[in-house]
């Protein structure tokens, strides 16, 4: 059976230039051609929209963000496994003094993925504490070398 990914906003912003790192994540895990669309936490899709219009990206990059979308299926945070996952995931971050409690859109990105049993791709430092403690945390991931 083939793996569930969740994809954390560090990916989408590779998969939506669509460089090489995106290219080297296509080749090892996949994400276009497997049985199974890629996840995302709904917060990352709040994160990319802000982020378009920040920076004001022009008529093709939108549309490239709307047809990732269509690519990926959004886990919406007002689950109550994700809501549950949330609680504890931020009890356990803000009492282990984590980064990741700082960054509360990264918790949301974490419950979806605890929530929906998914393994997160990231390359976001800041759910390094997880590696060895979820299961979630793909021993593969996408950290930066």
């Amino acid at each position: 059976m083939p793996v569930q990914y969740l994809l954390d906003t560090t990916i989408l912003l590779h998969w939506l230039r669509d460089d090489a790192f995106a290219a080297r994540l296509e080749q090892r895990y996949a994400l276009s051609s497997s049985s199974l669309r890629p996840l995302i936490c709904e917060v990352s899709l709040g994160e990319m929209l802000a982020m378009s219009r920040r920076r004001q990206w022009g008529e093709h990059r939108r549309q490239r963000l709307a047809e990732m979308e269509r690519q990926v299926v959004a886990v919406d945070i007002s689950n109550r496994d994700v809501l549950d996952a949330y609680a504890d995931l931020s009890t356990l971050a803000q009492s282990s003094g984590w980064a990741l409690f700082h960054g509360k859109n990264d918790l949301w990105v974490g419950a979806a993925t605890q929530a929906t049993t998914s393994h997160l791709l990231t390359t976001d430092k800041d759910f390094l504490p997880l590696q060895s403690l979820a299961g979630w945390l793909d021993s593969g991931t996408a950290f930066p070398a």
